[in-house]
This record gives C-alpha cells, structure tokens and sequence, in this order.
C-alpha cells in the first residue's frame, strides 16, 4: 500500500472520529498509532466528557463499561475550600466520566467498521513534501522492524500533544511553537476509597490554593467507591512536577485518607486557545495537536470529537475537488473556529482572570458572590458575563470590600466578548488572515488581571 487518501496520524478520539468520517464518506483512509490495538484509548486524564458533545455530533452515548458515572452537578471550591459554587441542574453539564480504553476501543472499532484501514505499533517520524505541500509520511513499523513511506492526498495530525507532524512543518499558516504558561503539567491517580461517595454524580473543583497554585486539582467520580483525582498547574519558570502537590492535596483532603491506588500517571496538556489556523498545504491538525482543549480544566475529548465530523466533511470536499492546498481545506477553519473554537478562546481569557487573581481576592470573590454559578457556565459556554442593570448594583454592592477585584471581573467579561466577535467573524480565506490574527493577538496581550 504506498497511495491512499488520507493518512491520519493518531488514533485517540480525535483521531478516530476524523478517520470514521472520512471512510464514511467514501476517501480511502489509513489510520497510524503508535500503541498496540489493545492499548488504544489508554490516556492520562480527567476522562469527563459533556452529552452535548454527543449531541452535537450524533456520535452514540457511552454505554455499558464505557461509563464509570454519570455526572450532573459540580462543586467549585476556592482556595479556603469554603463557600463553593454549587453547579446544578444546567442540562449542559450533564455527561459522564468514561472508562478511557473501553471508550477509546469503541471508537477504533466504529472507525475500522466504517472501512478505515488501521495499522498499530506504526512510529510515524515526520511528513513528505511535495512542492511545499505535505504528501504523506515517513514510518517504522515496530513489529516487523520496517522503514517506509507512503504517499496522500491529505494527512490530519492527530498525533497529541507532540504532534509529530506539525512541529516538522514550516509554513506561515502553522504555528509550532508554544507558551510554557500555556501548557499545564498534570499528574493524576485513580482512587478506590474507603467508603462510598455521598454524591457519586458530582465533580469537585478546586482552584489555586496551596495544593494547586496557579492550577487546579480535580476529584470526579469514577463510580460509587473511586475517583479519579489530580493536580494541573500551568508551566512557566520556576514550575517543576506537580506530584509532589498532589501527593500533599491526597494526604490531606479528608475524603482520600487510606484510598487505595489502582493506576497513576502524569502528562502535559495546552491549556490555551486553538490554532489559529488548522491546516495549511496537504495537511490538518486535530485534537490536542491542535490544542483544542478547554484552558480552564485540560478536558479535550469533546473538543476533538466535534472537530473530527468538521474534518472529515472538508476532506471529502477537498479531495473531490482535488484542492488539498491551503485555501482548499480553508473550510475546516472557519467551521471549527466560528463555531465551538471560539467558546474555546473565549475561555483562555477566563483562565487568565483565574490565574493572575491571587487566593486572598479569590476566596473573597466567592464569599461575598461576586462570581456565581451562572457566570461559571456562561464561561464554559464561552460568553462574558452578560448582567443587567440590577444585577450590576448588587454586585457592586457586595464587591465594595474588594472593587479592584470587580473592576477586573468586568474586564474579562468584556474582552470575552470581543474575542468572541471576532472568532464569529473569522475570516472566510487565508487572504486576511494574519490581519484577523493580529487582531486576536492584541485582545490576548490585554488579558492580564494581576
């Protein structure tokens, strides 16, 4: 096999959900991950995910021991943990936290059903070229010790974090390189503890403090007796491991004493807006390669999904017109970015405010209600905080004791909205481009709220 449509690179959700629409609709597509075919799904991660996602792809529920829990609620505690937001009875909130490999096995068997050609234990090294264009890639098949390539018409990056594709790229449309305070170091351990949990539906929270600075730590259900639990905190100099943190958060917070652990591990995750552009000549970018994540919490399932139904419609228009160029898989940037990208950037402002606002203010925020559970899911939907007259003066009222602090509430509610003006306004071909993303630039240079 040295030819076929297209070749995607990675084989988690993103990846799997992209290489499943892609056969769908009739492109001859082969599917390379690194990891043996029964380790796929395997990850490091929160592993919650919204059922709006799957309502907004039309990707089946999890079922069965895909599931762990069921969610429908959140508390979001500050650094005293004291006077949390209780988050409950928003519909969108409502999901699961899934079994990863069981989830991740699920979607490969939906992608290899639909007629994707899958090939495991493939170390794929880098891309090949045509006339600036990615033609394919280069590869070592693990098992049989074999190095070849072989030729595309497209080839998706869905290769994580690492995104071994992308950062061998040199194009104006690519942006390689990124911030280490936009990367988030995490470290997280699956729990079974010595009774069961009170309230099994519900995810807790907790931002900044001691056990989490400048981060959160994270304690969602896993089923009725386990957990999975950790500590993010975002890079930046001086950051080292966040083990050592979590290890004091377990050792402390009361609900973990005498858990047992059942499996650990660490990683990193961008915590920032995604690419300003997705694709560039003969390729795309996906998942967390792309960083589509959420900057508040690192949870970037839904994210990919969504973006891998855009991903494989666009490679099938472009293919069919036999325009992999730039300007021919424009169509997934503005459908991605105009669309659930801009909840995503409108969120890497929240996160900001969340970071630079020391524990004293943040605490404070809380106690006197300054920040609501409304604002929180405003947030998550990538909106400002939209108030009326009245609800202005109460809570100007109630922030009297701290105005500083309202002052830069307000402010990110503000720059939320305009950077959200102007991802429904991204540009319709690469030609204003870079006008468009200086324009993002500058909206971001605002954002800072120490």
């Amino acid at each position: 096999m040295k030819q076929v449509d297209v070749i995607i690179v990675g084989a988690g959700s993103a990846g799997c959900v992209a290489a499943r629409r892609c056969a769908e609709l009739g492109l001859k597509t082969l599917l390379l991950e690194k990891k043996p075919r029964e380790l796929v799904g395997k990850k490091v991660c929160g592993d919650e995910i919204s059922k709006s996602h799957f309502d907004a792809t039309g990707i089946e529920y999890p079922k069965g021991p895909e599931i762990s829990s069921v969610i429908s609620g959140a508390d979001v505690y500050p650094p005293n943990l004291t006077n949390e937001l209780r988050v409950r009875g928003w519909n969108e909130f409502d999901g699961w936290t899934v079994d990863r490999l069981a989830f991740g096995q699920r979607l490969l068997a939906e992608a290899i059903n639909s007629g994707v050609i899958f090939k495991d234990q493939i170390h794929v090294s880098g891309p090949l070229s045509k006339n600036d264009c990615v033609s394919g890639v280069s590869y070592k098949d693990l098992k049989n010790d074999i190095t070849d390539t072989i030729r595309s018409k497209l080839v998706i990056d869905a290769s994580g974090f690492a995104s071994v594709i992308r950062h061998k790229i040199d194009n104006p449309f690519v942006e390689k390189r990124i911030n280490k305070s936009d990367i988030a170091l995490c470290y997280r351990e699956i729990l079974e503890l010595r009774i069961p949990l009170a309230e099994p539906e519900v995810a807790r929270v907790i931002l900044g403090g001691e056990y989490a600075p400048q981060g959160y730590a994270w304690v969602f259900p896993k089923g009725s007796q386990s957990v999975n639990v950790g500590i993010g905190i975002t890079g930046g100099s001086g950051r080292g491991s966040p083990k050592p943190l979590y290890e004091k958060f377990k050792s402390e917070y009361a609900l973990l004493y005498g858990s047992k652990l059942i499996e650990g591990g660490g990683g990193a995750v961008p915590v920032r807006r995604p690419l300003p552009s997705l694709v560039a000549n003969g390729v795309a970018f996906i998942g967390d390669a792309a960083w589509m994540v959420n900057p508040i919490h690192g949870g970037g399932l839904g994210a990919g999904m969504r973006a891998g139904i855009i991903l494989g419609e666009i490679a099938k228009e472009a293919i069919a017109k036999r325009d992999t160029s730039t300007s021919g898989l424009w169509g997934y940037n503005v459908r991605y970015l105009s669309g659930f990208g801009r909840r995503l950037a409108s969120l890497e402002i929240f996160k900001r405010l969340l970071v630079d606002v020391n524990d004293e203010d943040m605490n404070f925020g809380f106690e006197h209600r300054i920040l609501e559970a409304g604002d929180l899911m405003a947030a998550n939907r990538g909106e400002g905080f939209s108030m009326g007259f009245l609800e202005k003066m109460k809570r100007l009222k109630r922030g009297l004791g701290n105005m500083s602090l309202l002052r830069r509430i307000q402010r990110a509610a503000r720059l939320m909205k305009k950077i959200d003006k102007l991802y429904q306004s991204y540009p319709l071909s690469p030609h204003r481009f870079e006008q468009w993303r200086k324009s993002v630039d500058e909206v971001i240079q605002e954002a800072h709220f120490k």
